[in-house]
């Protein structure tokens, strides 16, 4: 299958979970394309759409891509510079997959911890207030955010969800709408 990964990345971890979701996906045709430097062909049989989390959802360059989608089998992933496991997280994919699902088919999604860049955490300090020195630790524990581990766990939900659609379309059976 022709897969296109497309992203945006403000601080380079979305860059670098496209990149190692493009290296897992081996055994498929892949093209991987950088948003910021302008629009991708979309003719993959799946597009890959990455981005980075701005204020509980897609950023804006990604946002209008996902609106303007019609018809494409899809999935989507993020990053964002918190805890890939809250609520807050979940709802970030789920804000990108409102996007796209009434249009296109959704086939998974994935949410991976970035870091913060040095902008954000020099902001952070700046305003102080009483969680800086939990965020401090938080920081410097996560600064190599997304892994080489989380990279290639997304790699692994979208080959398997990449397998499970092309043998659902080999049998005829549409995929089924997933619920975020």
């Amino acid at each position: 299958m022709k897969i296109e990964i497309i992203y945006t990345s403000l601080s380079g971890c979305t860059r670098d979970l496209a990149v190692g979701v493009a290296q897992g996906l081996d055994n498929h045709e892949v093209a991987l394309y950088d948003l910021a430097q302008g629009q991708p062909p979309l003719k993959g049989d799946i597009l890959l759409l990455g981005y980075w989390v701005d204020k509980g959802g897609p950023d804006p360059a990604m946002s209008q891509l996902l609106s303007s989608l019609e018809g494409k089998t899809v999935g989507l992933f993020c990053t964002l510079a918190y805890y890939s496991d809250t609520a807050h997280a979940q709802q970030a994919l789920a804000n990108g997959v409102k996007l796209v699902e009434e249009r296109n088919t959704v086939i998974g999604g994935y949410v991976a911890q970035g870091s913060m860049s040095q902008e954000m955490i020099e902001t952070a300090r700046q305003k102080g207030g009483d969680q800086l020195a939990a965020n401090e630790i938080r920081w410097a524990v996560l600064s190599a955010q997304p892994s080489r581990e989380e990279r290639a766990l997304a790699a692994l939900r979208f080959r398997q969800r990449i397998e499970i659609f092309s043998r659902l379309q080999q049998a005829g059976i549409e995929f089924p709408a997933l619920k975020f």
